[in-house]
């Protein structure tokens, strides 16, 4: 038998979709008034999820104090003594700048890459929780409370059925 070599289409009448057109626009402003008045969400974040454990730009910028570049590279000698890789580390990958000793940056929480201060305070300001070269987060994730031990889900089935916590 085999396909059809026909193609069955049916063409859509353009004032249909103009008026679907008006229609989404019609619907758009609406949402848009009523995200004014306060009742309902906005209407370009309605499809995303928000993310409601992601901290405020202050929040981060607390969390990750500023220091002198040169106090940065003192510790880095100090807690590794073969850092041969020194001109990869020295540079500002947001604004592209070497990194002087006097300078003050911010060196992020989960990789430890430093950039100026207010290169990565601007980054932070738009929103971005990333980090700008490894794109890892720019704070530490809490870990949650283990709970049944270090088993996890086996620990707490075995002290359900014991009665003794593993």
């Amino acid at each position: 038998m085999g396909f059809p070599l026909v193609c069955y289409c049916m063409a859509i009448p353009k004032p249909l979709i103009a008026l679907v057109k008006l229609l989404a626009a019609i619907r758009e402003a609406l949402q848009l008034m009523l995200f004014v008045v306060g009742i309902c969400h906005h209407p370009e974040r309605s499809g995303r999820p928000a993310a409601v454990d992601a901290p405020l730009p202050d929040e981060v910028k607390d969390r990750l104090p500023p220091l002198e570049f040169a106090q940065l590279l003192a510790a880095s000698e100090h807690c590794c003594d073969d850092n041969d890789d020194d001109d990869a580390v020295a540079g500002c990958i947001v604004c592209l700048e070497r990194l002087e000793a006097n300078d003050v940056v911010r060196r992020l929480g989960n990789c430890a890459h430093a950039f100026h201060r207010g290169c990565i305070d601007r980054w932070i300001d738009l929103g971005r929780l990333t980090c700008p070269l490894c794109r890892s987060n720019l704070l530490p994730r809490a870990r949650p409370a283990a709970a049944g031990g270090p088993r996890g889900r086996l620990g707490r089935l075995a002290t359900r059925l014991t009665g003794v916590a593993w």
